[in-house]
């Protein structure tokens, strides 16, 4: 807790989160992967999965959201949308997101295709529900694994 916050007795506000970074985000996937899957090029998944694991070991790596933060919001194309709620379940829905599409591209190219486009798939729909709808599927798995792990330690 930060002084200031101390001797007003309250806790510091929640980090925010820019949730137009996250649909950019979002939006590249879905695009990128139904791009892949439509021209059947594995290499542009493999790009995707990559992209999506670096962004969630270094969230300021993270290349998409760059080309919000560096491109799109400079150039008012995006407005921010910044919300105070934590990053680390948005970067646990990141990183499932490519474990999930890794073990897809690790399928295209050495076991059966249908397994690997079928992986992207649930990863392109897993994404546009959360750009859509704003429900992130790996954002709830993550609060229902700090649930359980919380009934754990009592």
């Amino acid at each position: 807790m930060s002084s200031e916050s101390i001797a007003a007795g309250r806790a510091p506000a929640a980090p925010a989160i820019d949730r137009s970074a996250l649909r950019v985000n979002q939006a590249f996937i879905v695009g990128l992967l139904a791009l892949a899957f439509v021209l059947g090029q594995p290499w542009l998944a493999a790009f995707v999965a990559l992209v999506m694991a670096i962004g969630t070991a270094a969230p300021r790596a993270a290349l998409f959201q760059r080309l919000y933060l560096d491109g799109l919001r400079p150039a008012g194309l995006v407005k921010p949308d910044l919300r105070a709620e934590a990053a680390a379940p948005h970067r646990f829905a990141q990183g499932l997101g490519a474990g999930v599409l890794g073990a897809g591209v690790l399928a295209l190219f050495a076991g059966p295709p249908a397994l690997g486009w079928s992986l992207a798939i649930v990863v392109i729909v897993l994404a546009a529900v959360n750009l859509i709808f704003g429900f992130c599927a790996g954002c709830f798995v993550y609060f229902q694994l700090q649930r359980l792990r919380g009934r754990r330690d009592a």
